[in-house]
């Protein structure tokens, strides 16, 4: 149950664990609209939502070892205070150099992760390792990654995910999230409108016999999702607190339940092997996020299903999708496209449309029409 502290907002307690009813912390949100509310997670890992959270974090934490990217660290630096006592620039995600990096990290350091997810994944890493403690400092919302436990590793063309890190705190600082453009904060709806294409996946496999078996209680909590995703989607366009702070809850309430359920069928599937098999043709990525939604309107168009609700949900968020702005081409889709039935098969990913879905021009077409291409 969600209580307000005078100007506090605050939800239950929580442990180390990430347990059942986290506290969050930080001033009531602002709204760019009169009666909006936003979403607020039951459970999870401990956040603080403030503005001015990087002011000073390299002072209060002490020794540190911060994990970042130089557009990340560029923003944040100038507010750290104490400088890190290491610093390491995240890049490759497979285990090998992660291993590296964690046996390099100094002892008696609290690690710190700032910046999008290569950075958040690797501190977890470290983190997990070294069994050193942990605090996560997202400077864009285009991933969940700060909430989740498992650190998405690269094995070859494979996502594969491992490790078991739970953060001390992840810190939401509404100054430097609000700050950034638009794009690196609405691309932050992927990895949450994916419900709408992972459920749809998820109830085929079950309907074939392919586990993992059905959770009504995962399969509702993914309707709810969408649900409060749409709500947001205005809030998140105006880049107010309220919509950072909902776009934020929603990752942290989906991280938690993909542990609790041991797995992420009513949040990952189809859409998300598009975004791997679009990396794998294409020998690059875009805005991972930005990938997501791609995949959502490619595999609901296909399918038919919830299409136009994936649609409404994008454009009020204010999410590119079109092809030309995501500087993506069309003969990269098509490629993808062709490529996905064997891609999903081969990869040993959770059965799902991918997977039996054939692609040829009528398909191509409808796919073509659904990205503005």
């Amino acid at each position: 149950m969600l209580a307000i502290v005078g100007a506090m907002w605050q939800t239950g307690k929580t442990g180390r664990d990430g347990g059942d009813r986290p506290i969050t912390r930080g001033p009531a949100p602002r709204a760019a609209r009169d009666g909006y509310t936003p979403f607020v997670a039951q459970h999870g890992f401990a956040a603080a939502y403030e503005a001015g959270l990087a002011r000073g974090l390299g002072d209060r934490l002490g020794q540190t070892l911060v994990v970042t990217q130089p557009e990340a660290w560029a923003i944040v630096e100038p507010r750290f205070g104490r400088a890190p006592t290491a610093l390491v620039f995240a890049r490759a995600l497979d285990q090998e150099t992660l291993d590296a990096l964690a046996h390099a990290a100094p002892d008696g350091v609290t690690v710190v992760g700032i910046g999008g997810g290569t950075a958040m994944d690797v501190a977890k890493w470290i983190s997990w390792r070294r069994k050193l403690p942990l605090v996560q400092l997202p400077t864009l919302a285009s991933v969940d990654a700060c909430f989740t436990r498992m650190s998405a590793l690269r094995d070859g063309e494979r996502v594969r995910y491992d490790g078991d890190a739970v953060p001390d705190e992840v810190l939401i600082d509404y100054e430097i999230l609000g700050a950034a453009p638009l794009a690196l904060l609405s691309a932050g709806i992927g990895d949450v409108l994916s419900c709408l294409t992972a459920l749809a996946d998820w109830k085929l496999a079950v309907a074939k016999g392919i586990d993992p078996a059905w959770n009504q209680e995962g399969a509702d909590a993914s309707v709810r999702y969408i649900d409060a995703l749409e709500a947001a989607a205005p809030e998140i366009a105006a880049r107010s607190e309220a919509g950072i702070r909902a776009l934020m809850e929603l990752h942290r309430e989906i991280g938690w339940r993909c542990h609790d359920l041991g797995h992420a069928r009513f949040e990952e599937g189809s859409e998300h092997f598009f975004a791997y098999c679009f990396e794998a043709v294409t020998g690059r990525t875009i805005m991972h996020g930005e990938l997501v939604v791609m995949g959502v309107l490619a595999m609901t168009a296909l399918t038919e299903i919830d299409h136009d609700r994936a649609r409404r949900i994008v454009t009020a968020a204010g999410t590119r999708w079109r092809l030309n702005d995501l500087g993506v081409t069309w003969s990269e889709v098509e490629a993808t496209l062709r490529a996905l039935p064997e891609f999903a098969r081969a990869g040993g990913y959770w059965y799902s449309h991918a997977h039996e879905r054939g692609i040829g021009e009528a398909e191509l077409a409808t796919v073509r029409r659904a990205l503005g291409a």
